[in-house]
Order: structure tokens, then sequence, then C-alpha cells
């Protein structure tokens, strides 16, 4: 896992990354971060290639950084490139 910064996020998205959130729908409609896609990890395998690019930076994150290290071996697993786990929401939150 990478102790990315907010500026770290911010310019990593800027740079066209997919920030990715593979908590539960209700943990992500309780509060998510900016511009989050949620995928949840239970059924990314299945919607990865329909919703992420293989080729482009996905930023991962969940509640507290396990589900995220699971997501970020599955999208390697399945050609994902340029993945990036940045462990628990609560490390980010701040970031606006």
């Amino acid at each position: 896992m990478n102790n990315f910064s907010c500026d770290d996020i911010r310019q990593t998205m800027q740079a066209g990354a997919t920030l990715l959130d593979v908590r539960t729908i209700d943990e992500y409609n309780n509060g998510a971060l900016p511009n989050a896609k949620n995928i949840p990890l239970s059924i990314l395998p299945v919607l990865a290639h329909e919703h992420l690019d293989k080729d482009e930076a996905v930023l991962i994150y969940c509640r507290s950084g396990g589900r995220a290290i699971m997501a970020e071996k599955i999208l390697s697993q399945l050609g994902f490139t340029n993945v990036t786990n940045i462990g628990g929401i609560h490390n980010y939150q701040r970031c606006h």
C-alpha cells in the first residue's frame, strides 16, 4: 500500500486515473471520496473490464485497506497494469 497524500491523489486523478471505491453500495452511499467510482469487491471480477480501462491508472480504496488489497490482486490478475492500493477512506476524507 502506498501512502499517498491528498496532493498525490489530485495529481494522479488530473492525469486521468480512476479512483475506485470497492466498499459496498451502502457504504459508498453513506460517504465516498469525490469523483470515486464504486464497484464493490464482491462483483469487481465481473464488472472490472466493463467499467475500467486496464491500461489507465486506478487508485483503489475501501474502509480500512483490507478489501483494497484484495481488489489490487484481482485487478492485477485480470491484466490491469497500473493499479495502486491507497488504503482506507479515513486517510483521505479530509481531501477535497
